[in-house]
């Protein structure tokens, strides 16, 4: 095999980007669908050995990873040389101290979907009123214009509008730090104030955690409508918390709200005999791994595989980050507050059981119905 590393063609690089999410997006694109690539993507690692492909991206060229040796490289968590991208400015927090207020918290709102018809504006407003809680406080619950100002902010940063990023950075900053200095304890904002960092990592360090959170609103739509879709999970998962913890990982792989994990390198890198300069991005195309033809299980619903030990010796099953233990802990409870009271019904067949589940879901298309509870929870 030679040495270094190949380069995609102009086609090659146009055909990845008309089909990769890029980072920070929802996974429903226009025009692109993640789980689509896979094709390509398995055509690139056939021509080019399974090694890693240097591909031309608009700000320069991103190293594609193909092999689970060199996903696990990147994603190893004991090798600084590799950092997500909304990590490099966050600094360390004893964040999981904060699990049992985020938790009751999450739990308390969920009550707000108990009746009516529930789709995925009603519970993304919902989940982002949790988030907003958990890292500023009770008091920013309902500043709903601090939620669009980072949404705003964040799109304007992908379409490299820097004078649009600069005026919307000011109005975010100045509307966070009243959040931030009023530190109400329990809240991520109180946990920031108790550090002796300066005021503009606690910034970012915020910002982070309420980009974090409120990615979690698609997995929790998805997975809400397939317990709806599937009668006997959705009784385990009331009766079990594991079960229905292993429901929301499942909803997560099916259509995994980042597609595509992105690293970026933060010293000198050797790739099989090419020398990767720092700030390199190195993208991980999760989503087209997890559907991958040869799991069993790719296109169904099967939360089994998080307790059996199915999922065990995947790469993409790693328990992660202290931030991803926490996001799940508290999307759990969330759907367990909903599951507690309300017997979710789903509208319409698009993730019936009877056949399988679609490569990409509209989250627009996603509604359930949600029925006040018997009194004995036996009746699912």
């Amino acid at each position: 095999m030679p040495r270094g590393l190949p380069k995609a063609t102009v086609l090659e690089s146009l055909r990845l980007a008309a089909t990769l999410v890029p980072p920070g997006s929802a996974h429903l694109t226009h025009g692109r669908d993640p789980l689509h690539c896979r094709a390509l993507l398995a055509a690139l690692e056939s021509r080019y050995g399974g090694r890693p492909v240097l591909v031309r991206g608009l700000r320069g060229r991103v190293l594609l990873i193909m092999s689970k040796r060199d996903v696990l490289r990147v994603l190893a968590r004991d090798d600084p040389a590799y950092t997500p991208v909304l990590e490099q400015h966050a600094f360390e927090l004893p964040i999981d101290v904060l699990r049992p207020r985020f938790i009751e918290i999450a739990a308390q709102e969920a009550a707000e979907l108990s009746g009516g018809v529930v789709d995925h504006a009603r519970l993304d407003a919902c989940w982002r009123r949790v988030a907003r809680r958990c890292v500023y406080g009770d008091g920013a619950a309902r500043d709903e214009e601090l939620t669009r100002l980072l949404e705003d902010l964040t799109r304007a940063g992908r379409w490299r509008a820097r004078r649009r990023q600069e005026i919307l950075s000011g109005r975010y900053d100045t509307r966070v730090i009243d959040h931030l200095r009023r530190a109400e304890p329990g809240s991520l904002a109180g946990l920031i104030a108790e550090t002796p960092e300066n005021e503009s990592r606690g910034l970012m360090q915020a910002a982070y955690w309420l980009m974090g959170l409120g990615s979690t609103a698609p997995g929790l739509t998805q997975t809400l409508a397939l317990l709806a879709a599937h009668p006997a999970h959705r009784k385990a998962a009331r009766a079990d918390h594991d079960h229905l913890r292993a429901c929301l990982r499942e909803g997560l792989r099916l259509w995994p709200p980042v597609p595509v994990l992105s690293r970026v390198t933060t010293t000198e890198t050797d790739w099989y005999g090419t020398t990767l300069p720092t700030g390199t991005t190195v993208l991980v195309p999760v989503a087209a791994h997890q559907r991958s033809p040869r799991l069993p299980y790719a296109n169904t619903f099967a939360p089994e595989i998080w307790i059996d030990g199915t999922a065990a010796d995947e790469w993409w099953a790693m328990s992660g980050c202290d931030g991803l233990r926490l996001m799940l802990a508290v999307g759990t409870a969330f759907l367990g507050g909903i599951l507690r009271t309300s017997r979710p019904k789903p509208i319409g067949r698009l993730l019936s059981p009877h056949r399988p589940l679609p490569h990409a879901i509209d989250l627009t298309r996603l509604r359930v119905s949600m029925r006040p509870l018997r009194r004995d929870p036996a009746q699912g």
